[in-house]
């Protein structure tokens, strides 16, 4: 994920920029600032060409050690004993859907956990708990007891075989694990050597596996390589990757990750599938290779910074893992650190299992419950892009507990600041672009008539049709690939917000630009600033309000000598620089209004009549104007202008079956001419004398 950070010159930089900056600027000139990147990638798509489709609603379950339905529920501040576990394990996974309809006599089934650490105790957070494995195994048996076969592994990036730690060595990762996922130092027991065993005394069968190979000699000969339809999203990879064959020849997946901070936001369902690239191919740090073949098989990760790669690897992966249910380990959880930090500070006891059969939506629901905005996390986003799951909180059912109740704030790595910043907008409509070499001061001038207010209309006019960029930094210079060397276009964008409000935006860019929301300048910048570090992006914060429902997101950008991007979010007002940079609760950009418009009235729509708002409006173009009509009855649906004369007449009929409707007015009135700008009204009339009108305005 493509994150970079900036600090604004002739301005004094607050302590957490200092901080940051301290640990990972890379001192840029303002004349390098035009050096062109390596992009041998697309930079954007059209959001058609995405997996995008709607999902269904789902159960995502929660169950608190204290929950009174256990047999024996237990503090949440006390480390707990395997049978709570084992109760608040079955609970949520029966609250969530079951295994039974997933899993049947005969099948394989492969659960992984997240094994990070040879050397941490189990229980501390780093790993996922042995107990939360050994309850799901004992679930999985219960579906026929004896006829499951269970493989329980993960892809290490600490190796155990004698051919791993050979290779491991020259990686810097030559720790081990002394037994199989296990350690013979009590103190630091990650606990997995000892499962079989209890497992084959209660008669279940199962196994351990190592995902990077189980051969002492050959552990390359168990990988298979597997190439995406699609061609993935993690484009350096082009679709292919080198996958053990447990995890392809498993008829039930499962994912059993440890709830924690990490570099890509969290580590949850999503995150945890990166274990699947075999450290035997790709590296014992998986973004090196190994010295067997030259190095040349890695994840890209952060390699090509700017580009960002990690959460599209994450993403690809996922895909190929077809998960088919998630149990989250949030007993003993993390924050700041992937790791458990020396002094233990970082610990953050939930005493939580977390389960789900839609992996996007359980880590949509684990991101709100460590209180950040799962739409901060590329990886959630882009893996309901490409149909992975539904993150979309209207259709996720939360059971078993109050995620209000329960959750809390994890602190952010701030010594990540792409971490800090969340997840920009990548979804605009973008201009043709403009000429800008003869204008003297080219963002004061209007290449656009009018374009505060402007609204415009996907794939008319110039604009583009709904563009996804693949990183938070909207990489016009590549969009565009123009031969002019200065140069002016718009973006645009709505965004809705669930109440009026103050927010922060978070801007960055190397040169001029100007945001109007709502048709109101928010922000201008007319000078030149360094804005070309490799991970992070920010170049300033400025105080906005934004209104309740949806709002217009216009961007005017200049291209004199630099790299000819921007970058934008909407951010929570927070002082605390532990919490700061999470987009508004609740706060979606979208380029397609009519969704969001729906979204936002449906919950105070009237049964059977109602007139919804327009969008956009102002406007000059093309405004939406959604109605609520019931079965069978005459109704109309007019334009008049503001002395009471009729113009247009959108709809005149009986309706079918109630429903929400939406007509469209291109601003004609019934002889085809374009009318003048001014206001007008749009007047729903029904049986016995209902009556409904708004007020909508119109600019040429």
């Amino acid at each position: 994920m493509l994150r970079l950070f900036y600090h604004r010159k002739k301005k004094v930089i607050n302590i957490f920029f200092i901080l940051v900056l301290s640990s990972i600027w890379i001192g840029w000139d303002i004349q390098q600032a035009n050096q062109k990147f390596d992009y041998t990638y697309k930079a954007s798509f059209l959001n058609s060409e995405m997996n995008f489709k709607p999902n269904a609603s789902t159960s995502v379950a929660m169950v608190r050690s204290d929950n009174s339905s256990l047999a024996n529920p237990s503090s949440i501040t006390s480390d707990l004993s395997q049978e709570t576990i084992d109760q608040m394990v079955r609970r949520a996974v029966n609250l969530a859907g079951g295994f039974s309809s997933k899993i049947k006599s005969g099948m394989t089934v492969l659960i992984k956990p997240n094994l990070v650490a040879c050397d941490q105790l189990n229980g501390n957070g780093t790993n996922t708990d042995v107990r939360v494995v050994e309850a799901v195994v004992k679930l999985v048996d219960e579906v026929d007891h004896g006829k499951i076969k269970i493989l329980v592994g993960d892809g290490s990036a600490e190796a155990y075989t004698t051919y791993e730690k050979s290779t491991a060595v020259a990686a810097g990762r030559n720790k081990s694990w002394t037994y199989m996922y296990g350690n013979s130092d009590p103190t630091k027991d990650a606990g997995y050597h000892k499962l079989p065993a209890r497992m084959t005394a209660l008669g279940i069968d199962m196994r351990l596996t190592n995902l990077n190979g189980n051969s002492d000699t050959d552990p390359r000969s168990e990988l298979k390589e597997v190439t995406l339809p699609s061609g993935g999203v993690a484009q350096p990879q082009k679709g292919k990757y080198m996958i053990h064959q447990d995890v392809l020849n498993a008829d039930v997946y499962i994912t059993v990750p440890v709830m924690k901070i990490h570099d890509t936001g969290i580590t949850v369902a999503l995150k945890n599938q990166i274990g699947l690239a075999p450290s035997t191919f790709y590296g014992f740090y998986k973004a090196t290779g190994v010295v067997a073949d030259n190095k040349v098989n890695r994840l890209i990760h952060t390699d090509q910074a700017p580009l960002m790669w990690t959460d599209k690897e994450i993403v690809d992966l996922s895909t190929i893992a077809k998960i088919k249910f998630v149990v989250v380990d949030a007993l003993m959880c993390l924050d700041v650190s992937k790791t458990t930090l020396s002094d233990k500070s970082n610990q953050v006891r939930m005493n939580m299992i977390i389960a789900g059969e839609d992996p996007v939506a359980t880590d949509n629901v684990c991101a709100r419950l460590m209180g950040l905005n799962p739409d901060d996390v590329e990886h959630i986003t882009l893996a309901e892009r490409m149909g992975l799951g539904t993150n979309d909180i209207s259709k996720i059912n939360i059971v078993g507990e109050d995620l209000s109740a329960v959750k809390k704030k994890f602190r952010k790595k701030t010594t990540v600041p792409h971490q800090v910043w969340g997840q920009g907008n990548r979804e605009w409509l973008i201009s043709s672009s403009f000429d800008a070499t003869n204008i003297a001061n080219p963002i004061d001038y209007e290449f656009i008539s009018g374009e505060s207010n402007f609204i415009p209309q996907a794939g008319i006019s110039g604009w583009s049709k709904s563009t996804y960029f693949i990183n938070d930094r909207i990489d016009l210079k590549t969009y565009f690939n123009s031969s002019l060397t200065q140069m002016a276009s718009y973006a645009f964008s709505y965004f809705t917000s669930s109440k009026d409000q103050d927010a922060e935006l978070w801007i960055g860019s190397d040169e001029p630009m100007k945001i109007y929301i709502n048709g109101n300048l928010a922000y201008s910048f007319t000078g030149t600033r360094t804005y070309a570090n490799n991970t992070t992006f920010l170049s300033e914060i400025k105080k906005i309000s934004i209104k309740k429902g949806i709002n217009t997101l216009l961007v005017k950008s200049i291209q004199k000598s630099g790299t000819y991007d921007f970058a934008l979010n909407i951010c929570e007002v927070e002082s605390n620089l532990n919490y700061r940079g999470n987009r508004v609760e609740g706060l979606k950009f979208t380029t397609d209004v009519s969704i969001s418009a729906v979204k936002n009235e449906k919950q105070d729509t009237p049964a059977d009549f109602d007139l919804l708002h327009s969008y956009p409006n102002p406007f000059n173009g093309s405004i939406q104007i959604p109605f609520v009509v019931r079965s069978g009855e005459q109704v109309s649906l007019e334009i008049y202008n503001v002395i009471g004369e009729k113009i247009k007449t959108l709809y005149y009929g009986k309706t079918g079956t109630n429903s929400m409707r939406t007509a469209y007015w291109d601003g004609k009135d019934n002889s085809n001419h374009t009318v003048t700008s001014g206001t007008y009204l749009v007047v729903l009339k029904g049986n016995e004398g209902r009556f409904k009108a708004n007020k909508i305005l119109f600019l040429k």
